[in-house]
């Protein structure tokens, strides 16, 4: 997956660009079952003294059952 941040205006936009079949399929789930998939998003940073370190955004993807 190719991630871009473009920061522009106070506005941040991530960008994800699927380079494979299984990266394609994930976004085709997401874009076509947009209320039966549930979207969790953590950003998840070390704190090492006086700073934070190894930043993770996290997307978590869970289809709904019911």
């Amino acid at each position: 997956m190719n991630a871009k941040v473009i920061i522009e205006n106070g506005q941040t936009e991530i960008v994800l660009t699927p380079e494979n079949d299984f990266e394609i399929d994930v976004l085709e789930k997401v874009y076509n079952k947009q209320n039966t998939i549930d979207i969790k998003t953590n950003v998840v940073a070390k704190y090492d003294f006086v700073a934070h370190r190894d930043h993770k955004l996290i997307v978590n993807l869970k289809e709904n059952k019911s």
